[in-house]
């Protein structure tokens, strides 16, 4: 007579390594790839077409500042006032190995807005300067 055996369940264990890999790399993913919207989801602007534009080296992370059509001025996301935009731009750029700025006017903003961020650019000693347009 034959005697039945019951099977160890011991060492049965499903391998969870993969699957964490998986999941870590989908997360390293994503965080990267919505980095690269920062900039363009700061503040919804519709900004003026160009003809003659060319594409701007990402290389070196940019400070964005943006002026809505209302004529708020936010820089990283948090508004701030024109007389301080001079004092925030030095500070921003004083980590920076290559300072710039890339200026995101909305097509309907007022030019002296854009015209006053360029002037506070001047003033913290800041020369490279983009102004973010569309095709």
């Amino acid at each position: 007579m034959k005697l039945l055996r019951r099977r160890s369940t011991e060492g049965d264990d499903m391998n969870m390594t993969p699957l964490i890999d998986v999941v870590f790399n989908l997360l390293v993913f994503f965080l990267v790839a919505t980095s690269f919207q920062r900039i363009q989801r700061e503040l919804q602007v519709a900004l003026p077409r160009a003809k003659a534009s060319e594409a701007v080296s990402m290389d070196i992370q940019p400070v964005a500042v943006t002026i809505s059509r209302s004529g708020e001025i936010s820089m990283g996301g948090t508004p701030v006032a024109l007389g301080d935009l001079p004092k925030r731009l030095k500070a921003a750029m004083a980590a920076a190995r290559k300072p710039r700025v890339f200026v995101r006017g909305d097509a309907k903003a007022y030019h002296e807005q854009v015209v006053a961020v360029l002037n506070a650019c001047q003033e913290a000693g800041i020369h490279d300067i983009s102004l973010a347009t569309e095709e």
